[in-house]
């Protein structure tokens, strides 16, 4: 029923930005084409026709819909805020108008004109946050003239009965109106029923009254909000429902301190709740594992000549192989082998053991900024981070991602807390906010909670950010040990 509503909402919303688009786009060519060359600054530059414009309407239409999906602008509530609309649609125009100027530059479309462009993702912003705000606005408007209305009755008087009455009453624009509330047994709850009464719940009766009331009355659900020990009672109101086509919801509250997010699977006939404690967005992270491959891809093809190079100093300037490989942990425990330039003496392992005192981390790493251990050459790769750059064939292979926690070694693992095991649940990657934090700077807690933040935190858009600032975080070389 709820999803229902918001899908509805997000395809008014998407009907509206594609009117946004061609009307913005019309706009901003009636703009350039007829107004400007009024003034005399312009009056004299060429200006191509409307055709040679629509392959660059298109692949921007294509960038502010990725951008708005991205940002989950088809996810907003129907009684979205103006102010966050506007915020929205000005993060999701700034990066369509960069990605759009950016591919008319490699694509070489010399004919377009960059004022056409601006122009056009200025209209987007304006027109686009006035028509979502219009669209809100109706559905609100829809809500309390009863057409997406929806009439609930509720059973149950516990805890959960009072926090679904309250969510009722601060979230209006759902539309739920609850009728009254049915007790679910034989108990009385004195108090619990006199809370209800309060709130302007009317008393319906008992849970055996509700077949003829959902017979003579209006009624689109029954929300049962009951502690899980007594649904199981209630399997003939589940059959009862079923048999008048009524809708029966229940509150999910099984484990009262667990707010992780809840999925429904099925297995065959074998219904599931999924409680999952990382992200889950299908598409999104199927677009983070294209984005890993093919930026693994390229950047092994661009950067070949600095890495053939960077191979051929580490093999001439001390004795021992090219690489470093250690056995590392990835998405929840999977143990791979990472690749790396060597930056230290070949028997460096073995020399661990008598460096551990001069250790200058806390936890369970090692770290020291003078390391005895590290060749000349491995010193400056150290300091540069050119030495991770082969953990791209990670990244490619699916061990690794380009962004994540970094993926620590065995041994350390063992010595976590169990809280800090949570950043094993997501694929380690090269670059992660401790990167861009401070690095061996930090404390090992802080690295440890900034990774989760990222679990919890974790969207395509924190990707990109962290991405963007890898690289002036990586040329300062703060906190690289």
């Amino acid at each position: 029923m709820l999803r229902a509503a918001k899908k509805y909402f997000g395809f008014a919303c998407l009907a509206s930005d594609l009117v946004n688009l061609v009307v913005s786009f019309f706009a901003a060519y009636f703009v350039r084409a007829v107004l400007l060359p009024m003034i005399p600054s312009f009056e004299k530059r060429v200006f191509f026709s409307i055709d040679k414009y629509i392959p660059v309407a298109i692949i921007s239409a294509f960038f502010l819909l990725l951008c708005l999906f991205l940002l989950g602008a088809f996810k907003f509530p129907l009684g979205v805020a103006l102010h966050k609309t506007f915020i929205t649609f000005s993060k999701a125009a700034f990066f369509g108008f960069l990605m759009t100027i950016a591919l008319i530059y490699l694509l070489k479309l010399v004919y377009v004109s960059r004022t056409f462009v601006a122009i056009y993702f200025v209209t987007i912003l304006f027109l686009g946050t006035l028509f979502r705000h219009l669209i809100s606005l109706r559905f609100r408007k829809s809500v309390r003239e009863g057409i997406h209305h929806r009439n609930l009755v509720l059973v149950g008087c516990s805890a959960q009965a009072h926090e679904f009455i309250d969510s009722v009453g601060t979230s209006p624009e759902v539309g739920f109106t609850v009728r009254g509330f049915f007790l679910p047994g034989g108990e009385e709850c004195p108090e619990a029923k006199e809370e209800l009464l309060k709130k302007g719940v009317a008393f319906l009766g008992n849970v055996y009254d509700i077949p003829k009331f959902l017979e003579r009355e209006v009624i689109d659900a029954v929300v049962v909000a009951e502690e899980p020990g007594k649904v199981s009672n209630l399997e003939e109101l589940f059959l009862v429902c079923e048999e008048l086509g009524v809708e029966l919801i229940m509150s999910l509250r099984i484990f009262p301190h667990i707010n992780t997010p809840i999925f429904f699977e099925r297995l065959s006939d074998i219904p599931l709740l999924h409680f999952a404690t990382t992200p889950k967005a299908g598409l999104a992270l199927f677009i983070k594992r294209m984005m890993d491959i093919c930026g693994a891809f390229f950047g092994l093809l661009f950067l070949s000549p600095l890495l053939l190079f960077t191979a051929a100093l580490v093999k001439l300037t001390s004795p021992g192989p090219v690489f470093f490989i250690q056995e590392r942990m990835g998405l929840r425990g999977r143990r791979f082998r990472l690749y790396k330039f060597r930056t230290m003496v070949k028997d460096a392992e073995k020399k661990l053991e008598e460096l551990k005192h001069l250790n200058e981390v806390d936890g369970p790493v090692f770290k020291i900024e003078r390391d005895p251990r590290l060749t000349p050459i491995g010193r400056l790769l150290r300091k540069s981070s050119i030495d991770e750059l082969p953990q791209l064939w990670n990244v490619l292979r699916g061990e690794m991602s380009l962004v994540g926690p970094r993926p620590p070694i065995p041994a350390e693992v063992e010595k976590y807390d169990r809280w800090q095991r949570r950043r094993l649940s997501m694929r380690p990657g090269l670059s992660c906010l401790w990167q861009i934090s401070g690095r061996s700077d930090l404390d090992f807690d802080t690295w440890m909670k900034l990774d989760l933040k990222y679990i919890e935190e974790w969207s395509l858009t924190l990707d990109l950010i962290i991405l963007l600032k890898t690289v002036p975080a990586v040329l300062s070389t703060r906190g690289a040990k």
